[in-house]
Protein backbone atom coordinates (compact mmCIF):
# COMPACT_ATOMS: atom_id res chain seq x y z
CA UNK A 1 0.00 0.00 0.00
CA UNK A 2 2.77 2.49 0.68
CA UNK A 3 4.55 1.94 -2.18
CA UNK A 4 1.38 2.54 -4.30
CA UNK A 5 0.81 5.39 -2.58
CA UNK A 6 4.40 6.58 -3.11
CA UNK A 7 3.97 5.61 -6.84
CA UNK A 8 0.59 7.71 -6.44
CA UNK A 9 2.64 10.55 -5.47
CA UNK A 10 5.33 10.52 -8.17
CA UNK A 11 2.56 10.34 -10.84
CA UNK A 12 1.41 13.37 -9.15
CA UNK A 13 5.06 15.17 -9.44
CA UNK A 14 5.84 14.47 -12.54
CA UNK A 15 1.86 15.63 -14.13
CA UNK A 16 2.77 19.03 -12.14
CA UNK A 17 6.07 19.55 -13.58
CA UNK A 18 4.08 19.17 -16.60
CA UNK A 19 1.68 22.05 -16.14
CA UNK A 20 4.79 23.73 -15.24
CA UNK A 21 6.25 23.08 -18.54
CA UNK A 22 3.42 24.59 -20.70
CA UNK A 23 4.43 28.06 -18.66
CA UNK A 24 7.64 28.40 -19.98
CA UNK A 25 6.75 31.07 -22.28
CA UNK A 26 6.04 33.06 -19.45
CA UNK A 27 8.54 36.78 -18.54
CA UNK A 28 11.52 35.46 -16.96
CA UNK A 29 12.12 35.84 -13.46
CA UNK A 30 15.36 36.25 -10.95
CA UNK A 31 16.33 32.69 -9.79
CA UNK A 32 15.45 32.12 -6.05
CA UNK A 33 18.50 31.37 -3.66
CA UNK A 34 18.83 27.58 -3.35
CA UNK A 35 17.11 25.96 -0.57
CA UNK A 36 18.54 23.60 1.42
CA UNK A 37 17.92 19.69 0.63
CA UNK A 38 16.39 17.68 2.72
CA UNK A 39 16.74 14.16 1.63
CA UNK A 40 14.82 12.53 4.79
CA UNK A 41 11.13 14.46 3.57
CA UNK A 42 12.16 15.10 0.19
CA UNK A 43 10.39 12.46 -2.11
CA UNK A 44 12.01 11.28 -5.15
CA UNK A 45 12.93 13.68 -7.97
CA UNK A 46 12.00 13.24 -11.50
CA UNK A 47 15.02 12.23 -13.65
CA UNK A 48 14.08 11.38 -16.96
CA UNK A 49 10.02 11.47 -17.69
CA UNK A 50 6.47 9.34 -17.52
CA UNK A 51 5.56 7.36 -20.05
CA UNK A 52 2.50 4.93 -20.17
CA UNK A 53 2.66 1.66 -22.23
CA UNK A 54 -1.27 0.68 -23.45
CA UNK A 55 -2.60 -2.72 -24.01
CA UNK A 56 -5.11 -4.41 -25.92
CA UNK A 57 -7.65 -6.12 -23.95
CA UNK A 58 -7.29 -9.19 -22.06
CA UNK A 59 -3.53 -8.79 -23.35
CA UNK A 60 -0.48 -8.09 -21.60
CA UNK A 61 1.87 -8.21 -24.97
CA UNK A 62 4.26 -5.22 -24.85
CA UNK A 63 3.43 -3.77 -28.73
CA UNK A 64 6.28 -2.62 -31.13
CA UNK A 65 5.45 1.29 -29.48
CA UNK A 66 5.61 -0.33 -25.94
CA UNK A 67 9.47 -1.93 -26.87
CA UNK A 68 10.21 1.85 -28.27
CA UNK A 69 9.38 3.08 -24.48
CA UNK A 70 11.14 0.56 -23.16
CA UNK A 71 14.24 1.89 -25.55
CA UNK A 72 13.59 5.42 -24.27
CA UNK A 73 13.70 4.50 -21.28
CA UNK A 74 17.05 2.45 -21.28
CA UNK A 75 18.72 5.32 -22.96
CA UNK A 76 18.25 7.42 -19.60
CA UNK A 77 18.86 4.91 -17.26
CA UNK A 78 22.28 3.89 -18.46
CA UNK A 79 23.17 7.23 -19.02
CA UNK A 80 22.03 8.35 -15.66
CA UNK A 81 23.62 5.61 -13.04
CA UNK A 82 21.78 7.62 -9.69
CA UNK A 83 17.94 6.58 -11.25
CA UNK A 84 15.39 3.94 -10.65
CA UNK A 85 12.35 3.14 -12.81
CA UNK A 86 8.63 2.37 -11.29
CA UNK A 87 6.77 0.47 -13.17
CA UNK A 88 2.57 0.19 -12.21
CA UNK A 89 0.42 -2.70 -14.21
CA UNK A 90 -3.82 -1.05 -14.41
CA UNK A 91 -6.23 -2.80 -15.98
CA UNK A 92 -9.98 -1.72 -17.19
CA UNK A 93 -13.10 -2.88 -15.14
CA UNK A 94 -13.70 -5.85 -17.50
CA UNK A 95 -14.01 -9.02 -16.17
CA UNK A 96 -14.06 -10.14 -12.31
CA UNK A 97 -11.56 -7.77 -10.17
CA UNK A 98 -9.02 -10.84 -9.22
CA UNK A 99 -9.15 -11.39 -12.56
CA UNK A 100 -7.56 -8.04 -13.26
CA UNK A 101 -5.13 -7.75 -10.75
CA UNK A 102 -3.63 -10.84 -11.70
CA UNK A 103 -3.81 -9.47 -15.46
CA UNK A 104 -1.95 -5.86 -14.59
CA UNK A 105 0.57 -7.97 -12.68
CA UNK A 106 1.23 -9.53 -16.04
CA UNK A 107 1.71 -6.28 -18.04
CA UNK A 108 4.02 -4.54 -15.03
CA UNK A 109 5.95 -7.76 -15.72
CA UNK A 110 6.47 -8.03 -18.96
CA UNK A 111 7.24 -4.21 -19.36
CA UNK A 112 9.80 -4.83 -16.93
CA UNK A 113 11.08 -7.92 -18.76
CA UNK A 114 11.10 -5.25 -21.67
CA UNK A 115 12.78 -2.93 -19.82
CA UNK A 116 15.79 -5.59 -18.53
CA UNK A 117 15.76 -6.73 -22.40
CA UNK A 118 16.29 -3.13 -23.42
CA UNK A 119 18.86 -2.82 -21.22
CA UNK A 120 17.78 -1.22 -17.65
CA UNK A 121 19.65 -3.25 -14.41
CA UNK A 122 16.28 -5.57 -13.05
CA UNK A 123 17.85 -4.44 -9.50
CA UNK A 124 16.65 -0.57 -10.42
CA UNK A 125 13.41 -1.71 -11.69
CA UNK A 126 10.22 -1.25 -8.61
CA UNK A 127 7.41 -2.67 -10.10
CA UNK A 128 3.59 -2.66 -8.53
CA UNK A 129 0.14 -3.59 -10.14
CA UNK A 130 -3.34 -2.09 -8.80
CA UNK A 131 -5.82 -4.29 -11.00
CA UNK A 132 -8.77 -1.65 -11.52
CA UNK A 133 -7.81 0.61 -8.52
CA UNK A 134 -6.60 4.03 -8.88
CA UNK A 135 -7.96 4.38 -12.85
CA UNK A 136 -6.94 7.08 -14.73
CA UNK A 137 -10.28 7.40 -16.58
CA UNK A 138 -13.07 6.81 -14.08
CA UNK A 139 -15.64 4.06 -15.87
CA UNK A 140 -18.04 1.85 -14.39
CA UNK A 141 -17.78 -1.98 -13.95
CA UNK A 142 -17.89 -4.03 -17.15
CA UNK A 143 -16.81 -0.81 -19.42
CA UNK A 144 -13.50 -0.85 -21.26
CA UNK A 145 -11.33 2.48 -21.41
CA UNK A 146 -7.45 2.02 -23.35
CA UNK A 147 -6.64 5.07 -20.49
CA UNK A 148 -7.24 1.85 -17.66
CA UNK A 149 -5.29 -0.53 -19.72
CA UNK A 150 -1.96 0.60 -18.89
CA UNK A 151 1.49 0.54 -17.21
CA UNK A 152 2.95 3.66 -15.76
CA UNK A 153 6.82 4.14 -16.25
CA UNK A 154 8.73 6.71 -14.43
CA UNK A 155 12.16 7.33 -14.14
CA UNK A 156 13.20 8.85 -10.59
CA UNK A 157 16.77 10.37 -9.23
CA UNK A 158 17.78 7.97 -6.47
CA UNK A 159 17.72 9.49 -2.92
CA UNK A 160 21.03 9.53 -1.57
Amino acid sequence: MRQSQNHLRMLLATAALSLVAGCAQMAPRQAAPPQPHDAATAGPELAGAWYQIYFDTGSADVNARGRMIAQKVAYVVTNNTATRVTVIGRTDRLGPPSANMALSERRANAVRDALVAAGVPAARIDTSWTGEANQTGATIDDTTSPHNRVVDVTVVKQTP
